[in-house]
């Protein structure tokens, strides 16, 4: 299992050693563009860490909800708030007293979770969505698994089923991070998607390695 708490120090270290990697320089800018005019909209970035996105989120005019499991996490992001206002939550059931959101971005988060847990997890966010709202998801694409990128590389499982455990490395200047993630392929995240209850509105392979999926309740 991942400690996400103790690797906090060393995920601050990665951003704030390039704060212009990919994810930041190119796929969240297309997130961005498929949320829209977000002025006065209510956004959860679940999965926040140290909150590069949500103060993103709120600087662009939303009101921004920002849960982390891990209160190390947390405490960077607040660090790193600078007034913006930002609501930090660290516990799911406290999610429920800020829903519904209009935009959900989870980034990078699904794949830390095994099947049945990932499962839940698009369930839980699609009950915390508001009509018409939209859920952006980025993952590694898996077909870039096995492939060396200057901001990590991932070892493919031996098997490729749906939830198969492979590790990645981060290197930082803290250290490496050494995280399990688990494998879903798109067409595993579509059907997931669909079983969660979402309808895919796209699905963009903005930059190498990632994919996005954009979805949304039914209307």
């Amino acid at each position: 299992m991942n400690d996400w708490h103790t690797q906090a120090e060393a995920y601050l270290a990665y951003f704030q050693d390039n704060p212009n990697r990919i994810s930041s320089a190119r796929v969240f800018p297309r997130v961005l563009e498929h949320f829209g005019d977000l002025n006065g909209l209510r956004v959860l970035d679940f999965g926040c860490g140290q909150g590069r996105f949500a103060r993103a989120l709120t600087d662009a005019g939303a009101d921004v909800t920002a849960f982390d499991a891990s209160g190390a996490e947390l405490a960077n992001a607040r660090a790193l708030d600078h007034g913006r206002g930002i609501h930090y939550v660290e516990r799911h059931g406290d999610l429920l007293d800020a829903a519904p959101f209009d935009r959900i971005l989870c980034f990078m988060v699904l794949l830390c979770n095994e099947a049945e847990a990932a499962d839940d997890l698009l369930r839980q966010l699609h009950g915390l969505a508001a009509p018409g709202a939209l859920l952006a998801l980025a993952n590694t694409d898996t077909a870039t698994l096995g492939r060396r990128f200057p901001d990590f590389h991932s070892t493919p499982p031996p098997h490729p089923t749906r939830g198969a455990a492979y590790r990645s490395t981060i290197p930082t200047s803290a250290g490496a991070i050494e995280v399990t993630d688990y494998y879903y392929s798109p067409e595993h995240l579509r059907d997931m998607l669909a079983g969660a209850g979402f309808v895919l509105r796209a699905e963009e392979r903005v930059a190498e390695p990632f994919i996005v999926h954009i979805a949304a309740p039914p209307e």
